[in-house]
């Protein structure tokens, strides 16, 4: 089997291991031995180590020296900072699409809205591929436009590592996060208006609730449930505190009574 041929089935094989590990068939912290995983995708062993190398890079698998690999774990913390790096990053991004988009750009925003309102989630099933779809069509519509492959990019993999975090967390809680379909309106129509400081506010309120709710739903799966949230300059989402101000000492200027009883002046 030549390279090209390799690193095609490499892609393929990556994405039925993201699908797997996004949708909780394998869960956080799963040995992935080669030699199972080779024969449950019917491939040889080079196509499944670049596939897994992909998936180190995305976030999705960690890799243990000479252990092997194994799926990413979860925590409070790991799911705050994804939060808020998302913020961040889709932010700028909606503001740089806002800036830059096209008729053809709103068109894409108002049917990628439209067909997520037609296909509302159910509470007879909690993870529903086909609302995960819309759900993620929906969010990327909104920044495509941005004029960067890169951030897009970064957009991508953060959209999939909080996605996966959702579906750990309403299998944990056995409901859907209460997120209304509003919210999405909402910020359609700041998007449509060019309102650029009301839409990205809007997102980042709908992020933030959305992750505050995941983290008191998927509170009994993580290992960190107490945690605060991620220190300050650890990561793109957080700007370094200001060192606190010094507080100035004043001496009290009372005269204080003498310690030395009965001596003579």
């Amino acid at each position: 089997m030549d390279q090209p041929d390799i690193r095609t089935i490499a892609q393929a094989v990556q994405g039925r291991l993201s699908t797997d590990i996004l949708f909780g068939r394998l869960k956080p912290d799963d040995r992935l031995r080669l030699e199972p995983l080779c024969e449950a995708y019917a491939v040889g062993m080079s196509p499944i180590r670049e596939a897994l190398a992909q998936l180190v890079g995305r976030g999705l698998v960690i890799q243990d020296g000479q252990r092997g690999f194994r799926v990413a774990p979860i925590s409070r913390r790991d799911l705050d900072d994804i939060a808020a790096t998302r913020i961040r990053l889709e932010g700028m991004a909606l503001r740089d699409a806002i800036a830059h988009g096209d008729d053809a750009w709103e068109a894409r925003i108002l049917a990628a809205h439209h067909r997520l309102a037609r296909r509302p989630r159910t509470p007879d099933k909690l993870v529903d591929e086909d609302w995960e779809t819309l759900h993620r069509g929906f969010h990327l519509a909104l920044i495509d436009a941005c004029g960067s492959p890169l951030l897009l990019a970064f957009c991508h993999d953060l959209h999939d590592r909080f996605d996966r975090y959702r579906r750990i967390a309403v299998q944990a809680a056995g409901r859907h996060p209460r997120i209304t379909g509003s919210a999405h309106a909402a910020i359609v129509e700041a998007a449509l208006a060019r309102d650029a400081d009301r839409a990205a506010t809007l997102l980042d309120r709908h992020i933030a609730e959305a992750a505050a709710d995941i983290a008191r739903m998927g509170a009994p799966r993580f290992p960190d449930a107490e945690a605060a949230r991620p220190a300050r300059g650890t990561s793109l989402a957080e700007t370094p505190a200001r060192s606190p101000a010094r507080r100035r000492v004043t001496r009290d200027a009372r005269p204080r009574p003498s310690s030395q009883k009965g001596r003579p002046r």
